[in-house]
């Protein structure tokens, strides 16, 4: 074992260095790779093509900076492809001890099951959600028309929606959604509503993407709704009192990874700089709130609230496995959404991330291993 383990050391030292090295020699290439894609008379190279149909909003961000900025940005994209890699290295090699931590993992996480009883509330509550978050769809749908010419389909959307929708086809989606919505909430046979829900708000959002609005506001609760029917499928096919519930601890870990990521991207954007800079100093001058002009004249304070950031988002990737700290992050989340909106006028007075916290509220107990 000792003669293994050994073997395994000096195996991963010679890949490593090796990965490392010709990460070094990469960094030599980024900067002739940048120019590349943003110079005009390249735009009609295929690889070109494709980077610009993964970052849409690369065609107007490219006249926003310099390039030097996006340098950067491709250094930080061949750091976290190397730093995966490197992962893949370390579980390979040392398989024989990761295999069986993963396996172990596996049944934490998704052997479990939760209560009959609960399911008719977690239905509820996330579908109450959905019809909270599109309150505003029909003002919106009516005001898009004003801006139809300047629609431009991006992704999926391409084919899904080429062109911006009619009035009547916006009524129809919107109309539909509302239908599913409430099929779901008040009618069996949930799962095909669910799935009809699902699609119809992929395609408000697909909308909204047409006109350059791309943010991360509705990612964990699309999450939700694309694995929620899988749930409700099994809730219907069996009359058993324990639901089989690895969809319910499956999203319960997106919501946690989409936390983590955020905090992770922090770090490797800003680093410690995202603490000890007056980044959200800045943020409060510019949105120019009573309470936000007090907060900026403590400049120590901000830094604090800075990290503070950091340790919850990073701290949420231990919620699956440590289920107490759900008493401390869920409230914190709520806080830190609802402080970003008052402060920064970030999302609303109410924030479909902390509104799929449901998904923590209802325990799942594991199952027996067989």
């Amino acid at each position: 074992m000792k003669q293994a383990l050994n073997r395994s050391i000096v195996l991963l030292s010679l890949l490593s260095t090796l990965l490392w090295s010709l990460h070094g020699l990469s960094m030599y290439f980024v900067p002739l790779f940048v120019h590349d894609i943003l110079s005009s008379n390249t735009s009609q190279k295929l690889y070109v093509q494709w980077i610009y149909e993964l970052y849409p909003r690369l065609q107007v961000e490219k006249w926003r900076f310099t390039e030097s900025f996006f340098t950067a940005k491709a250094s930080q994209i061949a750091l976290r492809i190397t730093a995966c890699l490197q992962l893949m290295i370390l579980y390979f090699i040392f398989s024989f001890f990761t295999k069986p931590l993963l396996k172990k993992i596996k049944h934490t996480l998704f052997e479990v099951s939760v209560s009959r009883t609960y399911v008719p509330y977690i239905t509820l509550l996330l579908y109450s959600n959905l019809l909270l978050v599109i309150y505003n769809a029909m003002i919106e749908f009516k005001d898009l028309l004003y801006f139809s010419p300047f629609y431009q389909a991006v992704g999926i959307g391409k084919i899904l929606l080429p062109a911006f929708p009619s009035l009547y086809a916006l009524w129809m989606i919107y109309g539909l959604l509302i239908a599913s919505i409430i099929a779901v909430i008040c009618f069996p046979n949930k799962w095909i509503s669910s799935c009809i829900a699902a699609i119809c708000f992929i395609y408000y959002q697909l909308i909204l993407f047409g006109f350059g609005k791309y943010d991360h506001g509705f990612s964990t609760l699309t999450y939700a709704l694309l694995i929620y029917p899988i749930f409700l499928w099994e809730v219907e096919k069996t009359n058993d009192e324990k639901i089989d519930a690895w969809t319910i601890s499956l999203i319960q870990c997106m919501i946690c990874l989409s936390y983590f990521y955020c905090g992770i991207e922090k770090l490797f954007t800003s680093g410690a700089d995202w603490i000890y800079s007056d980044n959200l100093k800045q943020h409060l001058l510019i949105h120019h709130t009573t309470l936000g002009l007090q907060l900026a004249s403590h400049g120590i304070l901000c830094h604090w609230l800075s990290f503070g950031v950091i340790l919850l988002q990073c701290s949420f990737i231990l919620l699956p496995f440590y289920k107490k700290l759900k008493y401390i992050l869920l409230p914190a989340g709520i806080l830190f959404h609802t402080t970003a909106w008052i402060l920064l006028d970030a999302g609303g007075w109410f924030n479909p991330w902390w509104g799929v916290y449901l998904f923590f509220l209802f325990p799942l107990q594991l199952r027996e291993t067989r």
